[in-house]
């Protein structure tokens, strides 16, 4: 992937917090993802929390973001579906072997975007955020 985007969403090897836990190291099945650029690091370089989407209802207590229908369109996406903002993958996604395409499947609006980012920034001031480098 040469130019991801704010908003993009990609098929992605995404490796669950739970598998990483238990030493895995890939992702069990590329699945849609959600690319949030975020400003970080003392180069001042965007650098990309990677979001699951997923469309199994989420655990109890799980901070997460429902897909509207006209998110789902843009994105080409099913509906029921769901963005789980309580754990990320960070990866170098210009060299990552878990970009499964790197045509990414559609984009999520900026508002929406802003949804996801609020809901996530919830998650982490309760603590409940995990991360999952990929590097």
């Amino acid at each position: 992937m040469t130019d991801p985007r704010h908003g993009d969403v990609i098929l992605y090897s995404y490796l669950w917090a739970r598998e990483h836990e238990r030493g895995e190291e890939t992702g069990r099945k590329a699945r849609p993802t959600c690319v949030m650029l975020i400003l970080g690091g003392k180069d001042g370089q965007p650098r990309p929390l990677l979001f699951p989407i997923t469309s199994q209802p989420p655990r109890p207590g799980a901070h997460h973001v429902p897909i509207p229908e006209t998110e789902a369109r843009r994105a080409k996406l099913y509906t029921p579906a769901w963005v789980i903002v309580d754990e990320f993958n960070t990866d170098d996604l210009t060299r990552s072997w878990a970009v499964e395409d790197p045509t990414p499947l559609g984009q999520f609006s900026r508002r929406f975007m802003s949804r996801i980012a609020a809901e996530a920034a919830a998650a982490i001031r309760a603590g409940a955020v995990r991360n999952v480098p990929r590097r």
